[in-house]
């Protein structure tokens, strides 16, 4: 007999699902790999409802994945060369200091179509 899965989406939750364009994993994802499409599927994860900004730390993504800091920053500059995310900057703590990454995703529904994107700068 199966087991109903309950889905608590609540604050701090990150029970759900992410919709991810048949574009990106037909087309992007031949051509850049595989790590980057699991980052990038990582960080929508953050991105709740219509939100388009995430803000785990590198630490937080390794822990998230089961790679390694290197990997996780190789990705990300893959996702940054091909538009998968927009632009990245560090966000300032009270003191002043620099806290964590904050990303902005590109949502899948506003990924390249065959041709446009990741094929021209492959």
């Amino acid at each position: 007999m199966e087991k109903e899965i309950d889905y608590n989406e609540g604050e701090g939750s990150k029970n759900g699902f992410v919709i991810i364009n048949n574009n990106f994993l037909d087309y992007c994802s031949g051509i850049i790999g595989l790590g980057p499409p699991v980052l990038y599927m990582d960080l929508l994860s953050y991105c709740y409802g219509k939100k388009t900004h995430a803000w785990p730390s590198v630490k937080t993504l390794t822990k998230d994945l089961g790679i390694t800091k290197n990997s996780v920053r190789k990705y990300r500059e893959v996702l940054i060369k091909f538009g998968l995310i927009k632009k990245m900057y560090k966000r300032k703590s009270a003191d002043g200091s620099y806290q964590t990454n904050v990303y902005e995703i590109v949502r899948s529904e506003d990924l390249p179509y065959p041709g446009q994107n990741c094929e021209e700068e492959a």
